[in-house]
C-alpha cells in the first residue's frame, strides 16, 4: 500500500457504492492515510455502509467528510456502529446528508460516555429536529473530546434549544454549539453561538 499518501480528496466525482466499498476496505487497512473528503458523491446508504465497514477497523484516518452523499438514516446509523468502534477519528462532516431524528439518535447514542475520539461532529442541514436535539443533549454531560458539535438548520425547536442549553451546561468537556440562524435581512443572516469554554469558540 502507499506509505505517505495522507490525503485523499474526491469532492465531487461521481463516486458511487462501489467506489464508496473499494475505499472502505482500503481505509481499514491503511495506517498512514489521515483525511478522506468525499463531498458531494452519490453514495447512497450503501455507499456509507461501505465507508462505514472500512472506518469501524480504521487506525490512521482523523477527518472525514460525507457531507451531501445522501447517507440517510441507514447510513448514519452504519456509521453510527463504526464510531463506537473507533477511537482515532476526529472530525465528521455530514451536512446535508437527509438524517432524520433517526440517524442523529443512533450517532449520539454511539458516542455516550467516550473518553477518547470525535472531537468535531458537523451535522449542519439535517432535519433531525428534537428527537436528534434531545439525544445530544443527553450525550453532552458524558462525552470528554467532543469540543465542536455543528447543528445549524436540523429543524431543532425552541424547546429542543433549550434541552441543548441545558446539556452544554452540563457538558463534560468545553464544547461549542451552532444552534441557529435568524434572519436579518434579505442576504444577511447573524449565526447564534452557544459557547461554553472562550478555547473553543470560533
Amino acid at each position: 500500500g502507499n506509505t505517505k499518501l495522507q490525503l485523499v480528496d474526491l469532492w465531487h466525482n461521481g463516486v458511487g457504492a462501489a467506489g464508496a466499498k473499494a475505499l472502505g476496505a482500503a481505509i481499514a487497512k491503511n495506517t498512514v492515510l489521515k483525511r478522506l473528503y468525499l463531498n458531494e458523491n452519490p453514495l447512497g446508504a450503501e455507499g456509507a455502509k461501505g465507508i462505514a465497514a472500512g472506518l469501524a477497523k480504521a487506525r490512521g484516518l482523523r477527518h472525514l467528510w460525507l457531507t451531501r452523499t445522501n447517507a440517510g438514516d441507514e447510513g448514519a446509523a452504519a456509521l453510527a456502529t463504526a464510531l463506537a468502534a473507533n477511537h482515532v477519528l476526529e472530525a465528521l462532516d455530514m451536512w446535508e446528508c437527509g438524517i432524520s431524528g433517526a440517524g442523529a439518535e443512533a450517532i449520539a447514542v454511539a458516542l455516550k460516555g467516550r473518553h477518547d475520539g470525535l472531537r468535531t461532529l458537523e451535522l449542519r442541514g439535517n432535519a433531525m429536529g428534537d428527537r436528534g436535539a434531545r439525544a445530544f443533549a443527553a450525550l453532552l454531560p458524558t462525552n470528554k473530546p467532543l469540543s465542536t458539535l455543528d447543528l445549524l438548520n436540523t429543524g431543532v425547536s425552541a424547546e429542543g434549544r433549550a434541552l441543548l442549553r441545558e446539556g452544554l451546561r452540563k457538558a463534560a468537556s468545553l464544547p461549542y454549539m451552532v444552534l441557529f440562524e435568524d434572519a436579518i435581512g434579505p442576504h444577511q443572516q447573524r449565526t447564534s453561538w452557544e459557547e461554553k469554554g472562550q478555547k473553543n469558540a470560533p
